[in-house]
């Protein structure tokens, strides 16, 4: 599957990040609740996306318990999206598409930020988001209490 690179989105675009290397900007400003961009790239069966991601894919997305997208393709925008404790848009699965959706208002050159979601059993990641809510390793929100 071959498309040309999505770089022309009217909400946000990439930049170095001081989280990791490089991440997703607004734009312009941005109001809660928008769909900014649409994490994108080839299905892949349930089995290949663990393997991919196994092999060092960080980029395979899980869109339910059949199908994973590889977001390692140069049009998803998306990948560039970097982690935080405390972030500012969150992923959303409808229809089978997969946003990242603003839960407040963005400025404009802010970084966009969402929960990548691992769980304790995902190897550790160390996180560099900067919150004061910050844990120390990427993990999904509803594992930092524990």
């Amino acid at each position: 599957m071959k498309r040309p690179a999505r770089t022309n989105n009217e909400w946000a675009h990439a930049a170095p990040s001081a989280i990791h290397g490089r991440g997703l900007w607004a734009r312009r400003d941005i109001p809660a609740g928008t769909d900014v961009v649409e994490y994108d790239g080839p299905r892949v069966e349930a089995g290949t996306g663990r393997r991919m991601a196994r092999e060092g894919n960080a980029y395979v997305f899980r869109l339910n318990r059949r199908e994973c997208v590889d977001g390692s393709v140069p049009w998803n925008l998306a990948r560039f999206a970097n982690h935080a404790c405390d972030p500012n848009c969150a992923s959303e699965i409808r229809a089978g598409r997969i946003w990242l959706k603003t839960l407040r208002p963005l400025a404009k050159n802010e970084e966009i930020t969402y929960d990548y979601g691992y769980s304790f059993r995902d190897d550790p990641v160390p996180c560099r988001c900067g919150s004061p809510r910050c844990v120390g390793r990427i993990v999904a929100a509803r594992h930092r209490s524990l």
